[in-house]
C-alpha cells in the first residue's frame, strides 16, 4: 500500500514538473563552448533568470554535447535562440548575440505573453 502511494505520488510531482515548466514562455540557447557571442548571451540568460524567474524559462544547449540537436534546427551559426510560447510552440528563432531588450522585444513580436 505504502509503496503504491509513494509511486503515484512520484508520478504527480513529475507530472506538475513538466506542467510548470511549459506553462511559461522559453527561450532555448543552442551554442559552443567556444564561442565568444554565445558567452555573452549566456550572461543575458542568467539576467533573465534573475529578472523574470517563473515567467520565463530559459535553457542552454552546448551543440559540442548534442550534436544531433545542430541538425534537428539547422543551426548554421550561434548562438541561436529559439522561442517557445507556454504550450511549447515555437514561434521565433534568432541567430547571434541579443541584449535582454531585444529578448523581450522577440518575444513580443512573436505575439509571445510574458
Amino acid at each position: 500500500m505504502k509503496s503504491k502511494l509513494l509511486s503515484a505520488l512520484v508520478l504527480v510531482m513529475m507530472f506538475c514538473s513538466v506542467v510548470s515548466a511549459a506553462s511559461v514562455p522559453s527561450v532555448t540557447m543552442l551554442s559552443t563552448k567556444t564561442c565568444p557571442a554565445c558567452q555573452q548571451m549566456a550572461k543575458v540568460l542568467t539576467e533573465i533568470n534573475a529578472k523574470y524567474n517563473g515567467k520565463i524559462n530559459t535553457s542552454h544547449i552546448y551543440l559540442e554535447d548534442q550534436p544531433e540537436l545542430a541538425k534537428k534546427y539547422n543551426v548554421r551559426y550561434v548562438p541561436m535562440l529559439i522561442f517557445k510560447d507556454a504550450s511549447g510552440n515555437e514561434k521565433a528563432r534568432e541567430v547571434g548575440y541579443r541584449s535582454l531588450d531585444e529578448v523581450l522585444k522577440v518575444f513580443q513580436k512573436a505575439g509571445i505573453k510574458i
